[in-house]
């Protein structure tokens, strides 16, 4: 491989991760509807849920169960959520002006040389030829951890999917829902009771 085809593989390497950037961030569109949704279960869950504290019936403790255990892992989920989302730093070309400048300080460097174009050339050829090599390197690593970040995100929002359908079936079948369950009726007396006793001759 000569040092022309070299340099392409190194460009190519450093495109394909600032590429891949792009489409991590598209990838993360499909956790969060999945995470909005689930919270919209957990809110409903949550506030339609019969809190009678004295009975303890088995339906109520796998309900409790399951929605703890999916609320946790979906908390999990949020968090590598925002891991995959935010703070991710990524390494650029310099600027076309920095890149000018240097060209420049090599023109000056070797202009008392015969060689002089071929040298420059050279070392702005290596000069970008280590940002490609440098800066792909890091990016793989950002975007290998933003990826396994998506992979345990994904993988918490089925955990948690899979708890809360069965913390739906115990709240559904066992009659845990606040609003089906009829109140007991009240009975008020308003006006004292006349009892009048009746001597039958």
């Amino acid at each position: 491989m000569t040092n022309t085809e070299l340099k392409q593989f190194y460009e190519r390497l450093y495109f394909q991760e600032v590429e891949s950037r792009d489409k991590l961030h598209a990838r993360l569109q499909l956790p969060l509807t999945l995470v909005l949704a689930l919270i919209g279960a957990v809110a409903f869950l949550f506030q339609n849920f019969d809190y009678q504290l004295s009975s303890w019936t088995a339906q109520r403790v796998a309900f409790l169960f399951f929605f703890i255990s999916g609320s946790a892992i979906l908390l999990f989920a949020l968090i590598r959520f925002v891991n995959a989302l935010y703070n991710n730093e990524y390494y650029f070309l310099p600027d076309s002006k920095k890149t000018a400048e240097y060209r420049a300080l090599l023109e000056k460097t070797y202009e008392e040389f015969e060689d002089r174009e071929t040298l420059v050339l050279d070392a702005l050829d290596k000069y970008i030829t280590d940002y490609y090599i440098e800066y792909a390197a890091f990016n793989t690593q950002t975007n290998d951890r933003r990826s396994a970040y998506i992979h345990q995100c994904n993988g918490a929002i089925i955990g948690a999917t899979v708890l809360f359908i069965a913390a739906y079936l115990a709240f559904y079948f066992g009659d845990l829902d606040r609003s089906r369950i009829k109140p007991a009726i009240e009975i008020f007396v308003t006006k004292p009771i006349d009892v009048r006793v009746q001597d039958r001759k």
